[in-house]
């Protein structure tokens, strides 16, 4: 990896009036702009990234050097920070079921299409922060320190684009979507690929991005919260439901009540027909089947349901001193509606760089970043990638 150093430049010239020239030039020497960690200085290719293959240096202007952490493994991936300028904000082209090659992809195609959004950051226009880090905070490896202890005034942090995708759609985005499984149908309408411009029909698709499992399992946050609360009103409604009886009650209510009404319509309707006699029997059965079960089950599934505010994927930034915790802040990468309680009806998703003032930690010589999410595997990990982007570190 080339490192070369940052210059900032800046001239004035006032045309005409040269008497002004040393005042000019001694109020701009006095200006105070921001002393940046951006990773500009370092060298990458346009639309790449990069594993490095130890930790390395970048500088602000005025400060020196701060060490970024990486831990690279043999089969290419890593955790720690990768250095990257790419700004893909749409489902790869390649892995649609629409637009894909005659030829079925290779594996390495396919790694290829995801690794596009995966070190891409996710802003709401072309990103124009040009090198920044895509930190993956396995195994507490994405972190950087200072060589002497120093303020970090904020930082910015963003979404990659594989993250802000699959918590906005899922593995699968369609116009059509299962009620039971909460995911966008494979073989639902097509729509526009998210952020592209040209939304004429010719365009539309369905779009898919393997998740981290590598299958199209993974949903969109908001159906991921949905499936919880789901889980949760059935459980309450089967408990409730149990303690009169169980559904059994319901049913025998219901078809002693159909059959009694049935008879009663065809008494007094002889010349009915069987539908007419079965909607009897059908409207008889649910009002009875309600009373007797139904209206139980469903209020504790409502109680339930209502109950489970569940929905974020949260970045955890932690400042250090000699080896002791000066202080920690999070930060919603996105949130859905109820979950945080000091904004509880605030939902998003993080679209764009977002500012973190890290100021209040003090002075600091190592600042480590942590990930979190309601949404988990059975042993705890989190199904999106425990991976954002990092750029703009500003020193005091």
């Amino acid at each position: 990896m080339k490192f070369t150093k940052k210059y900032i430049s800046i001239t004035a010239a006032i045309i005409g009036l040269t008497v002004f020239n040393s005042c000019a030039e001694r109020y701009i020497d006095e200006i105070e702009y921001g002393n940046d960690v951006t990773f500009n200085e370092l060298t990458l290719d346009r639309f790449s990234f990069l594993i490095p293959d130890a930790p390395f240096q970048a500088e602000g202007y005025v400060s020196g050097e701060i060490t970024v952490n990486v831990s690279k493994n043999a089969d290419g991936t890593y955790s720690g920070f990768a250095l990257s300028n790419k700004n893909s904000r749409s489902y790869p082209w390649s892995l649609s079921p629409t637009f894909a090659p005659a030829s079925e992809l290779s594996p390495a195609e396919v790694q290829t299409s995801i690794d596009s959004t995966f070190y891409s950051v996710y802003t709401d226009e072309v990103n124009r922060t040009e090198n920044f880090l895509v930190g993956n905070t396995n195994n507490d490896d994405a972190y950087f320190t200072l060589p002497t202890p120093n303020v970090i005034e904020h930082v910015l942090v963003a979404n990659t684009s594989y993250n802000a995708l699959l918590s906005l759609y899922g593995s699968i985005y369609s116009g059509d979507i299962d009620a039971e499984t909460q995911m966008y149908d494979i073989n639902g309408d097509v729509v526009a690929n998210p952020n592209i411009a040209n939304t004429d029909d010719s365009v539309k698709g369905v779009f898919t991005l393997p998740g981290v499992d590598g299958t199209l399992n993974t949903v969109r946050l908001s159906a991921h919260q949905t499936l919880q609360k789901m889980a949760a009103g059935e459980a309450a409604g089967e408990e409730a439901g149990q303690a009169i009886g169980g559904e059994s009650v319901g049913i025998a209510a219901g078809e002693a009540a159909g059959e009694a009404a049935r008879d009663q319509y065809v008494a007094d309707n002889p010349s009915s027909t069987e539908e007419e006699q079965q909607a009897a029997y059908d409207a008889a059965y649910q009002e009875a089947y309600d009373a007797a079960y139904g209206d139980v089950y469903q209020a504790a599934y409502n109680e339930a349901y209502d109950q489970i505010n569940i929905g974020d994927i949260t970045l955890t930034i932690e400042g250090f001193l000699n080896g002791t915790s000066v202080g920690t802040t999070d930060v919603y990468l996105a949130l859905l509606e109820g979950v945080d309680p000091a904004n509880p009806a605030y939902t998003y998703t993080v679209t764009d760089w977002r500012r973190v003032d890290l100021s209040s930690f003090g002075a600091v010589d190592k600042v480590l970043f942590k990930m979190s999410s309601s949404y988990v595997n059975p042993d705890g990990s989190m199904v999106y990638a425990p991976t954002f982007c990092l750029d703009g570190i500003r020193l005091q």
